[in-house]
């Protein structure tokens, strides 16, 4: 774990200055931020031109045009006999032996590309427990906890009898409690707002980056989580760790260990 702190701290920059005139420069880069994937290409320049919501509606569109090749794509799968691993809401990271699935468009920046594309607000056109494992890393703070539940119904229909779900998301209750520890004047150091959130003005911005960065619009900690995968229908729930559990390939991405959670569970028999 510290081998990937330290390189989630090198990933993270250099230190903001202190101080108000810290405070006004931390303020000004956030407002002006863009993303450097792309800068140089055509991609690049689009993506700057349009706005947040425009893209999301391209990315939709996008996919409802693609929605009957990956549904001839999802049943070919299904026929094959082969073990079906479904990486739901795969992002920029293709976790390999697994099936990909994303938005059309989401991350042509970054070269990757989805197996299937879908809109998972939909249900996958496959038959209930014919799926091994379901794998979803850094998805549900992108949902309302009672959408996260109903993505978790949707594994739950997926999965065979004996099937695991893996879930990974940051892991909010690590950030609260290294900012209650340094609220109380008892932080160890470096801790994780250090290492991967480090030179913040003050550490309820670190921390607030966190809750609303990245689209985010809910948190979760390993007792939420758990309890979630249980509300679910799930057995067998426990927390796990970066690079273990019961599903293999393990497909946890690399550049996420250092401030996430992992959680399994089993749809019983």
């Amino acid at each position: 774990m510290e081998h990937t702190l330290a390189e989630a701290a090198a990933a993270a920059g250099p230190a903001a200055p202190a101080g108000q005139d810290g405070l006004r420069s931390y303020l000004t880069d956030r407002s002006a931020t863009v993303p450097t994937a792309g800068v140089g290409t055509l991609l690049g320049a689009a993506r700057s031109l349009v706005g947040p919501r425009q893209r999301a509606a391209a990315k939709h569109l996008g996919t409802r045009l693609l929605a009957g090749r990956s549904t001839r794509r999802l049943r070919d799968l299904h026929a094959s006999g082969q073990p079906l691993l479904l990486n739901l809401g795969s992002g920029t990271y293709n976790a390999p032996g697994w099936v990909n699935v994303d938005l059309w468009g989401l991350h042509a920046l970054w070269g990757v590309h989805p197996d299937v594309v879908w809109d998972l607000r939909r249900p996958l056109p496959l038959p209930d427990g014919s799926v091994d494992a379901v794998f979803s890393e850094h998805v549900l703070e992108h949902l309302p906890a009672a959408v996260g539940l109903a993505a978790m119904d949707q594994a739950f229909r997926l999965l065979r009898p004996g099937g695991v779900v893996r879930v990974s998301v940051p892991d909010f209750g690590r950030w609260a409690a290294d900012y209650a520890d340094r609220r109380a004047g008892r932080a160890s150091s470096p801790d994780l707002l250090d290492l991967v959130r480090p030179g913040r003005p003050t550490d309820l911005l670190a921390l607030a980056e966190v809750v609303y960065d990245h689209g985010h619009v809910s948190v979760w900690d390993t007792d939420t989580m758990v309890a979630l995968l249980r509300t679910a229908g799930f057995v067998d729930v426990a927390a796990s760790a970066y690079g273990q559990g019961r599903v293999s390939p393990v497909p946890d991405a690399p550049h996420r260990a250092a401030e996430s959670l992992y959680v399994e569970g089993v749809r019983p028999a």
